[in-house]
């Protein structure tokens, strides 16, 4: 109907006395995730609702804003569905990327990159059917957990939740 979405984030500054509205990052996106590079530079990955079944990512120097143009990552395909980001800080830092790594929904995967989101090298496969919504975590032992979508006939089967240790990612 002419509507247009656009990526915003709420944020606080202040432990969350008080909130404001971020900039726009990008025209037609939307579920968005978000981190801070170790230069202090925001990077938003997002759900790309273009057709272009890529992921949409742009950056902010100023805490948000002002976000470059977007573009998409062609290490990232989509589905149009929902990811997870987050970083690992360890000996070497990383950041850590999970979807269903295909133009439809299924073959949830996470990948790893060692450049702070340039590059995407390493992937595991968790689900190689059919999986939607994930959420990423690093646990209090270190490992990370994932809660994810998935099924044999339908994404939305059923909710795992599956750990692994840093380790078996980079194996």
């Amino acid at each position: 109907s002419g509507d247009t979405l656009y990526s915003h984030y709420i944020f606080s500054d202040d432990h969350g006395t008080s909130w404001r509205m971020a900039g726009p990052a990008g025209e037609n996106t939307n579920e968005w995730m978000l981190v801070q590079r170790r230069n202090g530079v925001l990077l938003a990955n997002m759900r790309g609702n273009t057709g272009r079944k890529r992921r949409a990512i742009s950056i902010s120097a100023d805490n948000g804003k002002t976000w470059s143009g977007f573009q998409f990552d062609e290490a990232l395909v989509e589905p149009g569905c929902q990811a997870s980001l987050i970083r690992y800080d360890d000996a070497q830092p990383l950041m850590l990327f999970s979807n269903p790594a295909d133009t439809e929904r299924r073959k949830l995967t996470v990948k790893v990159s060692r450049d702070e989101g340039q590059s995407w090298p390493i992937e595991k496969l968790l689900c190689g059917g059919p999986s939607a919504y994930s959420c990423l975590a690093v646990l209090p032992d270190g490992q990370i957990g994932i809660l994810y979508e998935c099924g044999v006939e339908s994404p939305y089967e059923t909710v795992t939740f599956a750990k692994f240790p840093r380790e078996w990612l980079l194996n």
